[in-house]
């Protein structure tokens, strides 16, 4: 990652925004890489993609960054959180800045009120992801909520899970155990664009959790692959993953030791997807984790994230 600026002051600027014949707010702030914008509203929040990424933006495999978004994805070694185990046990760490909060993104295999599924390497390439990630696995729920992009297509929380809540701003809201009709479709008087439903929440305030829920789909003692989608700042994300390098889905962290990793991580509040053979790292045309893992779960979901920038064309 590029020095962040030390100034903790917000300098703001009036300039063209590309692509969109308005003008952007730009502000540099120490939570945000020098290079990108903050947007004023640039992508539409329905189900339509981002720009598509540009090749020159991306260096190497593991790092894209455009005026809109920079994505930088490091391996580690995370043996420490495994007591007693002497293989190569890792996580993908990847770290995402974006210049506005409409470039969190969810997207269906066919839609989000049908029980369908695809390969999210293919939902990834119809919406022009820069980074995608699975989701929350809807169509296997029975209970719980669905509600992306702005528009709700279920509503049937039970108490039984814990989901997360993003606004219009970006921000997460993490609700434990909500309940039936407690979702209104605003949380501290914000609108809220995407709600998740599978849980638990792993972190809160920055300290992860001590107690895990023991809801059936969790297995939370297991040494399962796993994946959390995470706020580390103000239009800075984190998606964690972990399981052996070798990619064998059944391979990977307790839940506890998961939530652990994702607080060091530097996580404000952190919420657990669905992992296992569906967990998924999507970047730069290719799936990163578990390449040489030959029955990769297709999903009905996906969690990405787009850029915002025409490549200057109208500029």
């Amino acid at each position: 990652m590029r020095a962040f600026l030390a100034a903790m002051l917000a300098v703001f600027m009036l300039i063209p925004c590309a692509g969109f014949g308005e003008e952007i707010t730009e502000e540099i702030t120490e939570e945000t890489p020098e290079e990108i914008r903050l947007l004023s509203n640039p992508l539409p929040i329905d189900f339509t993609g981002g720009f598509k990424p540009l090749e020159e933006c991306y260096q190497g495999d593991t790092v894209y960054e455009d005026p809109t978004i920079r994505v930088e994805i490091t391996y580690k070694d995370v043996r420490k959180y495994v007591r007693g185990y002497k293989g190569d046990a890792g996580a993908w760490i990847v770290d995402i800045h974006v210049g506005h909060a409409s470039q969190l993104r969810c997207a269906a295999a066919e839609s989000f009120s049908v029980d369908t599924t695809q390969n999210a390497e293919e939902i990834a390439e119809r919406v022009n992801a820069v980074a995608a990630f699975n989701g929350d696995y809807i169509a296997r729920q029975k209970d719980g909520i669905v509600f992306r992009q702005g528009t709700m297509f279920k509503d049937k929380l039970k108490g039984k899970r814990d989901i997360l809540l993003v606004d219009e701003d970006g921000d997460f809201h993490p609700v434990h155990l909500a309940e039936r009709g407690s979702f209104t479709g605003t949380v501290d008087g914000k609108k809220v664009i995407n709600a998740f439903c599978f849980g638990p929440i792993l972190v809160e305030n920055g300290q992860a959790l001590q107690k895990m829920p023991s809801f059936a789909h969790l297995d939370p003692d297991e040494y399962y692959a796993r994946i959390a989608i995470c706020q580390a700042g103000p239009l800075h994300y984190k998606m964690i993953l972990t399981t052996f390098k070798q990619g064998y889905a059944t391979l990977g962290l307790p839940l506890k030791a998961f939530a652990q990793l994702c607080m060091d991580e530097g996580a404000i509040t952190a919420y657990n997807l669905d992992g296992g053979m569906s967990t998924t790292l999507y970047f730069h045309g290719k799936r990163v984790n578990a390449e040489d893992r030959i029955n990769n779960r297709d999903v009905p979901d996906i969690v990405y994230f787009a850029s915002a920038w025409d490549g200057g064309k109208t500029e």
